[in-house]
Formats: C-alpha cells, structure tokens, sequence
C-alpha cells in the first residue's frame, strides 16, 4: 500500500482554489509541484500551499515522480500535457472540456487505454451527494416513470463587457459556456440516465466582442449562453424521454436548478447542494399559480467514511465555493484511496471514454446549432 500520494497540479485557477485545498484534507497527500505561465498566480498558489516546486512551463512537471498529475490548463493545451503525463506513467485527472474536438479526445482516450494508468475527467457532480441520492432514488424506482429531465443554470460570471478577453472567449482553444458548463450536465444526464442519441441546439454570443490586455476590442468566437434539448437512447432509463438544458453566463445573478420529473414525483438538485422533492399526489388541481409547491427536503444517506469527509468539508473553505467544490471533495477522497490501494479503477468515476461520449455530443451540439436541426449522437 502506497503510503504517500505525490501530486502535481497544471493551472492555477480551478487547481487553486478547489483541487488543492480537497486534497490537503486527506492524510497521505503530498502536494509536490505546480505549474501556471503566470508568475503571480504561481507565486500565490505556491506560498498557500507550501509547494516545493513550481514552474512556469509544465513540461517540468514530468521531472518529479508524480502519482497523479491534475491538469486544469486551457482545453486547447490537455492534448500534450495528458499524453505526455500518462506516457511517463503518471495518472491523470484532467479538467473538462476534455479536448476541443473529437479526434483529440479520442487519442487521449487510446493514450489512458495504452498506459494502463487512470485517465479520469474531473465531472465531480457524480459524487456530490445529493446526485448520489437522486441516482439511489432513480434507481429505486421511488421516481416511477421518468417524463423529463430539466436544467436550468444562471451564472453572472461573464456578464460585465468589460471582462478581459482570453481563452474562453475563443472556440478554436475551447472557450465557451457549452465546454465548460455544458459538458459537466450532459455528464449529469448521462451518469444518472443514461445514453443520449440526439440533440438540438442553440448557442448564442450576446458579448461579441471584450478588450484585449491593451484595452483593444477582440471579436469572441466562443458561446456564453446556449439552449438544448436531448432524447435519451435505448440503453437509458428513459428510452425517448426528452431534456432540456439551459445555460447563461451573462446573468444578473446566479442559481441552479436540476430536476426529474417523474410519474410518481419530481425530484430538485439545487444550487446549495439540497434535495427537494414534491409527490404528484400532493399537488393542487385547477390553474392557480399562487400556491407555491409542496417541496420537502430529502437528507442524503452517507456511509460512515463519507461522513468524516463531510465533516472535513464543514471545516474547511470548500463549502463556500458551491457545489463543484464539495463534488470535488467527496471525488478527492475516492481518488486518494483508490491510489494508495493500487486500484485500477474507481466507480463512478468519469474516465477518458466517458469523457469522449460528452465530446461526441458536444460536437452535435454544434453541428445542430450550426444547420439548425436535431442531429444523432455518434457511439
């Protein structure tokens, strides 16, 4: 049993702020090198951490004997990073997007199958534990039949013109609110539903243009808000039921709601990390909409481990940064486990080919949005 597990993080945004604070609650982490281009960025996150090591190129990296390397760098960059990494024989926990485009996922996912090490994409959602709870609900058949599942996310995190422009804001490096929160809900659908086979989509742009460093307008080529409906396939839950998934980044304020509803009731994931659920027999019939629903609170059922992980979280910063922060936390803990014991694999966890089937619908995504029709989902 590995009693020490060496990790190394590329990017110092999400890697920062979340990835490393989960880690450092776990026993037998050691955080041993990072690597971000931005020298006070990296300065930052290495004096918070106490990181040996730092560089501003990631190449570096592969120098140390790492267990798992966490790359969070601009999705135009993982190609490189991740192959390089597994080729070394290092395991990878690579941020989402996984790639820019299908072909780039398919050839980190024959990388991850040829280096025997783990090749997992970071959709921590699967392991927030109200998602578990919804799965077990699902699962169960507490739900009955599922009629449609529903997404709606507001966010005000690019809502201000004045917003430097960067990566995000350029399709050709995989900016864009479908990559970076679209793809963590087509996981979602997937994880608890199931396959999906086609998709209509509508991306949108309403700031099409952000300032540059030297205050000069830069077109943007990448989406901040998009619409999408999907049908699951024959292998789901929910053979031809439909979803919906709405996105904006350009909010005035922030919220998020993911919902199943059901022939028996109608279960809520919300933004605080609660589960609601409302039973069709509690709902009042004519057309008044003064009466608010008969929401109750379902409490998620944890097993003694993840308990003491809960608790951690509580105590530490993670709670206040949502609900992405304590799915990370809850995954982390699984992670650093699985690593010790030598596992090989990790269930529930998103590999490499789960993390191309969400490219594959992506990549319809936009094909539908570009020739304004539903589109198949390659398998």
């Amino acid at each position: 049993m590995k009693t020490v597990v060496k990790t190394g993080f590329v990017g110092s945004g999400w890697a920062r702020v979340t990835q490393a604070p989960a880690f450092a609650i776990f026993d037998g982490v050691e955080l041993t090198a990072l690597a971000s281009p931005t020298q006070r960025r990296r300065e930052k996150f290495q004096e918070l951490f106490e990181i040996p090591h730092a560089y501003a190129d990631w190449r570096k990296l592969m120098q140390h004997d790492l267990d798992l390397l966490c790359v969070s760098a601009p999705p135009h960059l993982h190609l490189p990073i991740v192959r390089e990494a597994l080729d070394a024989g290092i395991n990878v926990l690579c941020e989402k997007p996984m790639a820019v485009t299908v072909n780039e996922a398919e050839s980190m996912a024959e990388a991850a199958s040829r280096s025997g090490r783990l090749g997992l994409i970071d959709h921590e959602l699967r392991f927030h534990p109200a998602v578990r709870q919804i799965r077990q609900m699902l699962e169960s058949g507490e739900i009955g039949r599922i009629y449609e599942v529903r997404t709606v996310v507001n966010l005000a995190s690019r809502n201000r013109p004045d917003l430097r422009h960067s990566w995000w804001s350029d399709a050709d490096k995989g900016g864009g609110a479908l990559g970076a929160i679209g793809s963590h809900l087509i996981d979602l659908n997937r994880f608890l539903i199931g396959e999906i086979s086609e998709v209509s989509c509508e991306l949108s742009t309403f700031m099409s243009k952000r300032p540059d460093a030297d205050g000069e307008p830069r077109p943007v080529t990448s989406d901040d808000a998009f619409s999408m409906m999907l049908h699951f396939g024959p292998s789901s839950l929910a053979f031809g039921a439909p979803a919906c998934v709405h996105v904006t980044t350009v909010s005035g304020y922030t919220s998020f709601a993911f919902e199943v509803i059901g022939s028996l009731k109608t279960v809520r994931f919300d933004g605080a990390g609660r589960v609601w659920e409302v039973c069709n027999g509690a709902a009042r019939g004519g057309r008044s909409m003064i009466d608010p629903p008969a929401w109750q609170e379902v409490e998620p059922v944890l097993p003694w481990d993840e308990l003491v992980v809960q608790e951690k979280i509580r105590q530490s910063s993670l709670a206040m940064h949502g609900i992405f922060a304590v799915g990370f936390a809850f995954f982390a803990g699984r992670l650093v486990r699985a690593l010790q014991n030598g596992e090989k694999v990790i269930p529930d966890a998103a590999t490499f080919d789960d993390g191309l089937a969400v490219q594959k619908v992506m990549q319809a995504c936009c094909e539908s949005d570009a020739a304004r029709c539903w589109k198949k989902v390659p398998q």
